[in-house]
């Protein structure tokens, strides 16, 4: 019994290894055998039983093989289509996307603190049915991406700063109850680095971290193991990066989040130039010759790179990936002298990579991933 429950496992997992490959690259069977160390015939089990539930489809031969052309394999985005929505402190974004992550079309608008979570919903739940009736196919689920701290699995939001009227709200039952559909919540840094290793080809298969700075500090570190990806939370923007500095909201003292987050940076570039209001204006100002944005930029480089170097003291990381407002510009403002800071300055003296996102709409496709994860077990 024992036996058959571990054989039964094996090739879920299986499974589960090889559609996230023909997710990354659209592989031939002989490529995924080579990859993953399972025999011929084991591959050609699971991908035709994939094939016979409609989830992948035979595409173009593939060139990149030796000898005879091998048909290359793809998700079959016509096997269903999902929401992928990102509530947020400042605003909510939502769409759909089919089963191979193609986008179609973007909803939303801006929220603010005194709106009611039940009255956000509701108007997310008629967008939703809009959807419903334009789509073709089956609707697999919704994937929900919102800050941290939450519980997935009451799928409830935690104590987050600026969002205390969502504190509890069972966002998860919610949507169940109103669609009967698979609904999955995951914190919006975790929910990017988990598509990052799908649909950014530049971290595939390395140990890298996502670090997403907007309205927070955000972040998530995807380690690989074994040929298995495996996400860690993590709360690198509570980490203290002053230790006389201001309490957080969290309790901790001197939060890399009160520094380094968009609001922060803001914050302080109005007490040094009122007219600067976006991070957009910073980066400009900076590129332009700006001594005040030059010392923001420079402010900011520090704060980060104190949380990377210790992400790096902790992790062997290979990447770390930026998102959020702090992509903008990110290559010329930051990208030579974080990477110098970081190799002087940590203990393990490698070379980290350093990227920005390049997820489209990634608020809605990372949010959409959490289900197609879910559907490939």
């Amino acid at each position: 019994m024992n036996r058959a429950l571990n054989a039964s496992e094996m090739k879920i997992r299986n499974r589960a290894r090889i559609l996230k490959l023909i997710r990354q690259g659209g592989f031939a069977r002989a490529e995924i055998a080579r990859i993953t160390g399972l025999t011929r015939a084991a591959v050609t089990v699971i991908i035709d039983e994939c094939l016979a539930r409609g989830m992948i489809i035979e595409g173009d031969k593939n060139n990149s093989a030796i000898g005879r052309k091998a048909i290359g394999l793809t998700m079959n985005g016509a096997y269903g289509w999902i929401v992928g929505l990102n509530i947020s402190r400042r605003a909510y974004t939502m769409g759909a996307v089919d089963f191979s992550g193609k986008g179609f079309g973007e909803k939303g608008r801006e929220l603010s603190p005194e709106e009611s979570p039940n009255a956000v919903l509701e108007e997310i739940c008629s967008e939703i049915r809009a959807l419903r009736n334009s789509m073709s196919g089956k609707l697999l689920g919704i994937g929900i991406t919102m800050p941290g701290p939450l519980d997935r699995k009451q799928g409830i939001l935690l104590h987050v700063p600026n969002m205390q009227a969502w504190e509890g709200f069972p966002i998860k039952d919610f949507f169940q109850k109103k669609f009967g559909c698979m609904v999955s919540l995951d914190n919006n840094s975790n929910a990017m680095a988990k598509a990052e290793d799908v649909y950014n080809t530049a971290v595939q298969g390395k140990n890298f971290m996502e670090l997403m700075v907007d309205s927070g500090l955000g972040s998530s570190i995807i380690l690989n193991i074994d040929n298995r990806s495996v996400c860690f939370d993590c709360e690198y923007g509570h980490i203290c990066v002053d230790v006389h500095g201001e309490r957080c909201n969290c309790g901790n003292i001197g939060c890399a989040e009160m520094y380094a987050s968009a609001p922060a940076i803001l914050l302080y570039a109005r007490s040094l130039d009122s007219s600067l209001s976006s991070w957009k204006d910073v980066a400009e100002g900076y590129l332009a010759g700006s001594a005040t944005c030059k010392q923001i930029v420079d402010r900011e480089l520090f704060y980060l790179s104190r949380v990377l170097i210790n992400a790096v003291n902790c992790f062997d990381l290979d990447a770390v990936v930026f998102s959020g407002d702090i992509a903008y510009r990110f290559d010329e403002l930051f990208l030579r002298p974080m990477e110098e800071t970081i190799l002087r300055e940590s203990i393990r003296k490698k070379d980290l990579h350093l990227y920005t996102s390049r997820i489209q709409n990634a608020a809605i496709l990372s949010a959409a991933n959490l289900i197609i994860d879910r559907c490939l077990y």
